[in-house]
């Protein structure tokens, strides 16, 4: 039975596309979870790399199958339609019209403004088509180019989970950052 997020999706921005992620994704999806500097940066767990059949079960029933709180994307270079990283809405809820947001850029694609495009897209994804009014995200102090990625794009610090990381001999605190949709679609204040 095809659910209503089963359909093929695919999300025009300036640098990147988003599309729906498929089994030919699986590498890419294993390529961000083995790489331990990007896990350093976006997992409250230590790295432990995971065996490819293992990862490839989770990915092919967990990570690309969409449903009413998970929607996943693929980033995908729109010169080479060559996939560079995922972006997806986690905890999304639709009574409360909010969600929650990550990104993930490989390391040899990182700092060519993929991230933020691919944020910019979903954002205006979720805020014009789904309606959404609220969406937030998280992300350890130490990992400033996502702060950026956030901050560029209007996301506003709302809180801080303080000493919630120990990791490198030290705690760091987690961020908590939202943007609201009058925000987002007014972003100087205008009506």
């Amino acid at each position: 039975m095809e659910s209503e997020y089963s359909g093929i999706i695919k999300i025009p921005g300036d640098l990147v596309y988003l599309k729906n992620p498929d089994e030919s994704h699986c590498s890419l999806y294993y390529a961000l979870a083995s790489d331990s500097n990007l896990r350093y940066y976006s997992s409250d767990a230590p790295f432990r790399k995971v065996g490819k059949q293992t990862f490839v079960q989770y990915y092919l029933n967990q990570l690309m199958v969409p449903n009413e709180n998970y929607l996943p994307f693929v980033v995908v270079d729109s010169e080479t339609d060559e996939p560079v990283g995922q972006v997806h809405a986690g905890r999304l809820d639709r009574d409360n019209h909010n969600c929650m947001i990550g990104f993930e850029i490989l390391t040899c694609y990182q700092r060519r403004g993929y991230g933020t495009d691919a944020v910019e897209t979903l954002l205006d994804y979720l805020f014009f088509d789904l309606k959404l009014n609220r969406i937030g995200a998280e992300v350890y102090e130490f990992n400033t180019a996502s702060r950026k990625v956030l901050e560029n794009l209007g996301f506003v610090l709302e809180g801080t989970l303080s000493k919630w990381l120990f990791r490198g001999g030290k705690y760091w605190d987690k961020l908590l950052f939202g943007i609201l949709a009058s925000d987002w679609m007014n972003p100087d204040g205008h009506e």
